[in-house]
């Protein structure tokens, strides 16, 4: 969603085939982990899935946690009644998503200040929710009533049409209010009657979501209105899923478990589909667009995929990802060596449109507005904002242009183990004013580890340590193996 904020290759011997139908919610129990799951209904869905552990997490691992202090004042577009709308050719219209995305930020804001007014403005998002709700067939369902063109394309969906991910998100809007407030509130009603929407089979002109393609379940953000299809969007179906695991993490229930075994298990084994090697990923599977600034949403989604299984597949796409493109929005202070440095200006495909070459007598220092990628080039390149070579990109190269300091920082939310395949012979650290300093590193061959964030220091690739006698320093990345997708 435009709004928003925001697997490697294993046998399929530890897999399961779940079924999975509308139910009322008297369904029976799930049978026992090892054999097929039956539910109650007569349109099952029948899925492949790895039964993932699912862990619970303390605060700062969590999905949406967030340590921003949203402001007092709205300046999104809502209503009268302070719930967040979206403004189409002069229309106020609801817009479930950002409803959600808004109230659980805003419970973010109350966690970290406990002001009542945050937590206030987060019920009225839920409310909208509810009180433009529709049910069917025990579940309720958050309709979008604009018509919208997908990718600004031919493909028009036509009012009402329904998104997976604004049922998730609606999901942990209502799960984190129940938790606040108290399990005996409406909130907890909302709740269970969300969940009971990912239990609903797929059936063209009705409300739906879920569906199974290449025996993977989807969690649709954008289910067509009128068949049974959709655009296979990636972040979206990841964030559905964040919503069965709050579900989870308040009610234990086995059918979310694995409804979000399976869904896990999708985002995994289709992200080589999803990954564009050495460029951003894509946003779909369908129409398999450019995932422009989604791409450094995978990656963190993908940081919290790793949390809640524990699983290094995870942390090992969120690597390749990254790898492939860095995260957007990195600007900084870039050293220029002494020599020579041409810079360049490329058009949208790539192409060379005109090159700069400079000659210093002496280092120097320009700032830049961006650290990424060209289509079709290789390397990261720096859009200088200042200098002799302002306003055309130059290529990080380590030792001659690089960025000064710490740049590009991913997180892993838990504790990474890894190996060291080559003595770092040094252990780094930097300054709060881009300093890099250095000791020796008491580290040898075969020492086992644990990483908790990846940067390059200085345009070198480097792991933290968050373990061990070095832990807060930093080695260089080819010094040490993780587990994970390669």
């Amino acid at each position: 969603m435009t709004e928003e904020h925001l697997g490697t290759n294993r046998s399929w011997s530890r897999r399961r085939v779940l079924t999975v139908a509308a139910a009322a919610a008297g369904a029976a129990s799930l049978a026992a982990a090892g054999a097929a799951a039956t539910l109650s209904g007569d349109s099952p869905l029948r899925f492949r899935y790895d039964p993932f552990e699912i862990r619970d997490l303390p605060q700062g691992q969590r999905p949406y946690y967030s340590g921003v202090r949203l402001p007092i004042v709205d300046s999104g577009t809502h209503d009268e009644h302070g719930a967040r709308m979206s403004m189409l050719g002069g229309k106020l219209y609801d817009h479930p998503v950002g409803q959600a995305q808004y109230g659980i930020n805003l419970l973010e804001t109350y966690r970290v200040t406990g002001e009542q007014v945050f937590l206030d403005r987060a019920m009225t998002q839920a409310q909208r929710l509810i009180d433009r709700r529709v049910v069917h067939q025990g579940g309720w369902f958050y309709p979008y009533r604009f018509r919208h063109a997908m990718h600004r394309e031919t493909d028009v969906y036509e009012t009402p049409w329904y998104s997976m991910m604004a049922q998730g998100q609606a999901l942990s809007l209502f799960v984190r209010l129940a938790q606040v407030v108290g399990e005996r509130t409406p909130w907890r009603e909302a709740a269970d009657a969300t969940f009971a929407s990912y239990r609903v089979p797929p059936v063209a002109g009705e409300p739906w979501g879920m569906y199974v393609k290449d025996e993977l379940l989807w969690l649709e953000e954008y289910a067509h209105p009128k068949r049974v299809r959709g655009d296979r969007t990636y972040n979206g179906h990841i964030f559905s899923a964040f919503g069965l695991w709050d579900y989870w993490t308040m009610s234990r229930d086995a059918k979310a478990k694995q409804i979000l075994q399976g869904a896990i298990t999708t985002a995994r084994d289709v992200h080589h589909l999803v990954r564009t090697r050495q460029w951003r990923s894509r946003y779909c599977l369908t129409h398999r667009k450019d995932a422009g600034m989604y791409h450094s949403t995978h990656i963190i989604q993908h940081a919290v995929l790793h949390a809640i299984t524990g699983d290094p597949a995870f942390a090992g796409i969120m690597d390749l990802f990254y790898s492939d493109h860095p995260t957007r929005g990195v600007s900084g202070t870039v050293v220029l060596a002494a020599g020579d440095h041409e810079g360049y200006r490329f058009d949208a495909s790539g192409t060379v449109l005109d090159r700069k070459r400079v000659t210093l007598t002496r280092p120097a220092e320009a700032a830049s507005a961006e650290r990424h990628k060209v289509l079709r080039q290789t390397g990261i390149w720096y859009d200088l904002t200042e200098g002799a070579l302002s306003g055309y990109l130059v290529r990080e190269i380590p030792g001659r242009s690089y960025q000064r300091g710490r740049a590009a920082p991913i997180g892993y939310r838990i504790p990474r183990p890894a190996v060291v395949v080559a003595a770092p012979g040094r252990a780094y650290s930097v300054d709060e004013a881009g300093r890099v300093t250095s000791v020796a590193a008491d580290l040898a061959v075969g020492d086992t580890v644990t990483v908790d964030l990846r940067a390059a220091l200085d345009g070198v690739q480097h792991y933290r340590l968050a373990s061990g006698a070095h832990a807060g320093q930093w080695v260089r990345l080819d010094t040490l193996r993780s587990a994970g997708p390669a």
